[in-house]
C-alpha cells in the first residue's frame, strides 16, 4: 500500500493540472422555429405551415481548457445554413384560381458561429467519455452573400432583410472515444433572424418575426 500511495498522489496531482487542448470537427444542421410569422399580402407562413428542413453544413477548429472534469471551449465554426418555408394562400382570389404551385421561400446564408461552452464530463476515462455542455452562441451571417429564392408570389422582387449578428442558447451531450468525439446539440434562438421581407419596386415592407432553432450533430478529434 505505502508503495502504492506515491502513484495514486501523482495521478491526483495530474487530474487536477490544467489542461489546453485543440480540435477540429464537422457537423450537420438543421433549422426549426419558434412560433414563426411571414405576411406578404394574403400568403402567409405560420406554426401551421409546411415547413421543408433542408441540412447545412458547418466545420469548426476549436480550443479547449479543461481542468479535472470541467472544461471551457472556444469555437470558429464556419458554415451554410438553409432553410426552406411553404406558405398558405390566403387571398379570396385563391379559391377560384385553383392555383397549383405553392408560394415557397428558400434561403441559404454563409456565416461565423462562435459559441463559448461549459461542460462536464461525467464519465472520464482514458478509452472513453461522455459529457454535457451548455453556453451562449452568437452567428454572424454574412447577409451580403445570402442566397434567396421567392417561387410563385405576385412580387418578383421580393426581399429578406437578415440580421447581422443572432443569439442562441446551447445545450449538448458529448460521446468520447479516444481523441475521437460525437456532439449532439440544440440551440434555441434567442434573438430574432429577420428584420422584415421588402419589395423595393413598390415600397413595400412586410412582416417577418421568426426565431431560429439549430438541431445539428458533429463528429470531430481532439489533440
Amino acid at each position: 500500500m505505502l508503495m502504492l500511495l506515491p502513484s495514486l498522489i501523482q495521478a491526483q496531482e495530474n487530474g487536477n493540472k490544467t489542461r489546453f487542448s485543440a480540435g477540429l470537427k464537422v457537423g450537420f444542421q438543421a433549422i426549426t422555429y419558434n412560433d414563426p410569422e411571414f405576411g406578404i399580402e394574403g400568403y402567409e407562413f405560420n406554426e401551421n405551415t409546411i415547413q421543408s428542413n433542408k441540412i447545412g453544413y458547418t466545420i469548426a477548429p476549436f480550443i479547449r481548457v479543461s481542468k479535472g472534469r470541467f472544461y471551457i471551449q472556444g469555437d470558429a465554426a464556419f458554415g451554410i445554413t438553409r432553410h426552406s418555408f411553404d406558405f398558405t394562400d390566403t387571398r379570396e382570389s385563391a379559391i377560384d384560381e385553383l392555383d397549383p404551385n405553392i408560394p415557397t421561400y428558400e434561403l441559404k446564408t454563409y456565416c461565423l458561429q462562435v459559441p463559448i461552452l461549459f461542460g462536464y464530463e461525467f464519465v472520464k476515462q482514458d478509452r472513453y467519455g461522455m459529457s454535457v455542455f451548455t453556453g451562449p452562441r452568437t452567428k454572424f451571417t454574412f447577409t451580403a452573400h445570402s442566397d434567396q429564392n421567392f417561387k410563385h408570389f405576385s412580387y418578383d422582387d421580393l426581399e429578406e432583410a437578415l440580421k447581422k449578428k443572432v443569439y442562441y442558447w446551447e445545450v449538448g451531450l458529448g460521446v468520447r472515444i479516444y481523441n475521437v468525439f460525437f456532439d449532439f446539440v440544440y440551440d434555441m434562438g434567442l434573438t430574432k433572424a429577420s428584420r422584415h421581407i421588402e419589395a423595393p419596386k413598390i415600397g413595400k415592407r412586410f412582416r417577418a418575426y421568426r426565431k431560429d432553432n439549430i438541431l445539428s450533430f458533429s463528429v470531430g478529434m481532439i489533440f
